[in-house]
């Protein structure tokens, strides 16, 4: 089944507006991880967040391992917040079993 279910993926803003993503994960997790990309550009990463609430700026992200979910807040945005954003989340498992789920599309 899907791992990560996220809402919503890109965004679209205009100065001073607010925004929220939310992520949902089907399996506990040890820790989630977000990232940003621009039109055309890399990717980058934002947090990594395994519990609890991290700050950077205009960013926000809030980890709830026990609800399997995490969001991200962005406060004030400027037009260079539009893009697309991604989480990802490192799965509890054993050694050697581990993989990272995420819902960033690959090429194949």
């Amino acid at each position: 089944g899907q791992q990560v279910q996220q809402s919503p993926v890109s965004l679209v803003l205009q100065e001073g507006e607010k925004a929220e993503l939310q992520c949902t994960f089907s399996t506990t997790f040890n820790s989630v991880q977000w990232f940003y990309q621009r039109p055309g550009g890399s990717l980058v990463s934002l947090f990594f967040n395994p519990s609890g609430t991290k700050q950077s700026g205009r960013l926000t992200s809030t980890t709830v391992p026990k609800e399997r979910s995490s969001s991200l807040h962005i406060s004030s945005s400027q037009t260079t917040d539009s893009g697309t954003y991604f989480c990802a989340m490192n799965p509890q498992c054993s050694p050697h079993t581990c993989s990272l789920y995420t819902n960033i599309q690959l090429g194949g």
